[in-house]
């Protein structure tokens, strides 16, 4: 996953911007060429899909749950109806919520669930869920 649009890119959004950083040094250990935007709000982050023209460029969203300005199951469901590019959901959640799993799969673009902490483990278990698309 380098910066060539063929390539995905990965998009991550959550309120939390020391994870974030966090997230995207541990992404980038695994995959050091890999594009990555980062967005602390939903809003900011739709207001960047709503701008995508490449609609080729496979992306791949790793949302929070939990968002200050909307629930992360908001805005999947408004980056959906958007279908203005192609992407899938990878959901991280600090919430314990058995639901939340449930939740997930009412959703085309979710390709995937993952609690946090979010550890080397499991960002590698995220990566190859990427590669396998």
């Amino acid at each position: 996953m380098d910066q060539n649009p063929n390539h995905p890119e990965l998009i991550l959004i959550d309120d939390d911007e020391i994870l974030l950083v966090i997230l995207e040094k541990m992404i980038l250990i695994v995959i050091p060429n890999c594009s990555i935007k980062s967005f602390a709000t939903g809003t900011a982050a739709l207001d960047y899909l709503k701008g995508i023209e490449d609609e080729l460029t496979p992306r791949f969203l790793l949302i929070d749950i939990n968002l200050k300005d909307m629930l992360g199951w908001e805005f999947i469901s408004q980056a959906e109806v958007l279908n203005s590019t192609n992407f899938k959901s990878i959901v991280i959640t600090s919430s314990v919520s058995e639901s939340n799993p449930v939740i997930a799969k009412q959703y085309e673009s979710v390709i995937g669930f993952f609690e946090k902490p979010l550890t080397m483990d499991v960002i590698q278990k995220i990566v190859q869920l990427i590669q396998s698309y």
